[in-house]
């Protein structure tokens, strides 16, 4: 969603909302750009749905957490070079992000990214929201989406809630 021109600016927020406007000029769009951490997530406590579009596990563990103690779904996505992932946490129902990672990878500066492998998982993740606020089909809870786009290889594997989580037992 952003062109060349785009380069360089610090808000990315305000290049999307321009983007979307001229899509459809109808539709009302509240943006801002923050850092998010520990005191300036709660700004997001009045969502129907969080989506994980970070790239960095500190700040995932973070939106994960506040997710789970805000009792609010959230969708996870991350990609690097032609692979991808996508799984949705329901709190108190389903495994959490640190079930899943429990230790946080390390820190890369850069990493590619293959630019279909974003819309691919951007779409999915997209429908993952649409199926979690219309109750319509089932979300991926509980599940991880596998997406090697390399190879054009789905797969679904389910993963379970650790017992001795840190985060989720918190919240069970």
């Amino acid at each position: 969603m952003h062109f060349e021109e785009d380069l360089g600016k610090k808000d990315k927020s305000t290049s999307l909302k321009e983007k979307l406007i001229r899509l459809n000029s109808s539709i009302e769009i509240e943006s801002f750009s923050l850092k998010v951490d520990e005191n300036s997530i709660n700004k997001f406590k009045e969502s129907n749905v969080l989506v994980d579009c970070l790239d960095n596990f500190h700040t995932r563990y973070i939106l994960n957490e506040f997710a789970l103690k805000e009792n609010i779904p959230l969708v996870h996505a991350g990609v690097e070079s032609y692979y991808g992932q996508l799984t949705t946490i329901i709190p108190n129902k389903t495994p959490c992000i640190k079930c899943l990672f429990p230790n946080m990878p390390d820190k890369k500066e850069e990493f590619p990214i293959i630019g279909p492998l974003c819309g691919v998982l951007g779409s999915l993740e997209a429908m993952e929201v649409i199926k979690l606020l219309t109750g319509i089909g089932d979300p991926l809870s509980g599940k991880l989406l596998i997406v090697d786009l390399k190879s054009m290889f789905f797969e679904t594997i389910n993963f379970n809630r650790k017992n001795d989580c840190v985060v989720c037992s918190k919240y069970f």
